[in-house]
């Protein structure tokens, strides 16, 4: 049994060696605190890796110094590394969620994931499964039948909801940063390029960002941020 764990953080990177030690003891493990420590894979003909490093288990934290705004997992790839990938993060909201697994995760693992069953997620994964928390995949399901009409919804005429100013609840930094380019009148794929988001991702960031605001669209919603002092917040935000 091969397996890689990668996370910038010395405690948490201890932890998760101690955890998946326990679950197999017997098993070689290779723990890394950057991307950037991986061993350059000369690259064939065809621009693919030459060399492959197979792992029966990658556990993987989803923001790591070397794939800054990027995909940590094509970075592997792209360093010849194979394996199936179980993210385990800071993050427990279904959006991260949503990017993990579009990118090729077979979990996604919030750290607040109780030892006992992040061991099991964890076999499950080496073992050919995937695993996602019921409450994130609850909220996932929501959001996909959301974004069945997700793009009628950002432009729909009807009349504007009821209250001006602060928004319902707080823009999160990455709604703030979407916000941001929305006012600059970019597009979806514009947007998703610049901060290294799949593009529903970035049309969910966006209807939240309308239900917040209590807009209609988002000429509405960059209005709203105007009269409430968001807009100069959020391209402070996106430039930090």
């Amino acid at each position: 049994m091969k397996i890689l764990v990668a996370d910038d953080h010395p405690l948490f990177r201890d932890a998760l060696e101690l955890s998946v030690r326990q679950a197999w003891p017997d098993a070689e493990i290779g723990c890394i605190g950057s991307l950037l420590e991986l061993p350059p894979a000369p690259a064939s003909a065809d621009g693919s890796p030459a060399m492959l490093f197979r792992y029966d288990l990658i556990v993987l934290d989803w923001r790591m110094p070397g794939a800054e705004g990027g995909n940590p997992i094509a970075v592997l790839r792209q360093a010849g590394v194979q394996g199936p990938v179980a993210v385990v993060t800071g993050a427990e909201d279904a959006l991260t969620a949503l990017e993990v697994l579009r990118c090729g995760a077979e979990a996604f693992l919030p750290k607040t994931t109780p030892r006992r069953i992040l061991a099991q997620a964890l076999r499950l994964v080496a073992e050919g499964g995937s695993f996602v928390p019921k409450c994130v995949a609850l909220d996932l399901l929501h959001m996909t039948d959301l974004s069945l009409d997700i793009d009628e919804a950002e432009e729909a005429d009807g009349a504007p909801l009821d209250g001006e100013g602060a928004p319902s609840s707080p823009l999160t930094d990455r709604e703030q940063q979407v916000l941001s380019m929305l006012a600059t009148g970019a597009t979806n794929k514009e947007i998703g390029r610049h901060l290294s988001l799949q593009e529903v991702t970035v049309k969910l960031h966006t209807r939240r960002i309308l239900r917040k605001l209590g807009a209609r669209n988002r000429t509405d919603a960059v209005r709203r941020a105007q009269q409430a002092g968001l807009l100069s917040r959020s391209l402070n935000e996106a430039s930090s």
